[in-house]
């Protein structure tokens, strides 16, 4: 089996109806829904509101790794490209039953690492695969196979992001990102969790081909003088990363091939001792 390696170098009253129902809906179904049902609510409010929901979302697996920043596609790091459109898969919600978790954890094929690339960065740059080390993980790529093994561990993302401001022009599209600390959340006297100061900001260019975004550059920028933003929708136990899935379906084969062995275990048992018997 060949595995090429490459290590990386570390107030409008519009919104008053929606949050009127945020607060019925609160005493229902809790916390963690209701932010999740404002975050889809907030597409329908005013087109001058400024939601960047979708924008979160693209770069999650993006600013995860905190990239080293480039200027243009062409010149960023290869093995952080790779890396990014792999998580792009695990942060997605498909099925754990889409992949196969092997021995050594997740197996992803080639070719969805492959279209997950193209959907972030477009065609200008072609993947190169191969094994990539993270922090404290590593995706294992089987030239042979033609896959990707990715372990399956509980891993806390060094950013998440949080979209302050979009600028806008015929061809492309430029964002103001704060990068949150993964592990700088924490949990209120309420319950609910506190969201820290940015540890940073960056500036993330898409570029629009026939009307699709592409990342085209990540470059680091000064705070801003104001910030004024949407938190972005947290995640619920229903809308789990892949890894997490994976991990339970895992857990439950190796519980249920533990209770099939016990159960074989004792009918051998019963067996001898009805075969010892005068």
């Amino acid at each position: 089996m060949a595995v090429e390696e490459i290590k990386k170098h570390k107030g409008t009253h519009k919104a008053a109806f929606p949050v009127g129902i945020a607060v019925t809906v609160l005493a229902i179904v809790g916390l963690a829904t209701v932010i999740v049902l404002i975050g889809t609510g907030i597409k329908n409010l005013a087109s001058k509101s400024k939601d960047y929901t979708e924008y979160n979302k693209l770069l999650t697996p993006v600013v995860l790794i905190d990239p080293s920043g480039f200027d243009d596609i062409t010149k960023a790091d290869m093995s952080e490209l790779i890396e990014m459109s792999v998580w792009a898969i695990l942060k997605s919600d498909i099925s754990p039953d889409t992949y196969t978790v092997g021995e050594g954890g997740l197996i992803i094929p080639e070719a969805d690492v492959t279209e997950q690339f193209k959907k972030l960065f477009g065609t200008e740059v072609t993947p190169v695969h191969a094994t990539v080390e993270g922090y404290e993980y590593e995706f294992t790529y089987d030239a042979d196979a033609k896959t990707y093994t990715i372990p399956i561990t509980g891993i806390v993302p060094i950013y998440t992001p949080k979209v302050i401001d979009k600028e806008e022009s015929a061809d492309t599209v430029v964002l103001t990102v704060a990068l949150i600390a993964g592990e700088a959340w924490q949990q209120g006297a309420d319950g609910s969790m506190v969201e820290p100061d940015p540890d940073k900001y960056i500036r993330v260019t898409l570029r629009v081909q026939d009307g699709v975004q592409f990342i085209s550059a990540i470059q680091a920028t000064t705070t801003p003088e104001t910030a004024t933003t949407l938190t972005p929708a947290t995640e619920t136990t229903e809308n789990r990363d892949l890894l997490d899935k994976a991990d339970t379906v895992a857990k439950e084969s190796s519980t249920s091939a533990t209770q099939n062995t016990s159960e074989a275990s004792a009918e051998n048992s019963t067996a001898v001792s009805s075969s010892a018997a005068p």
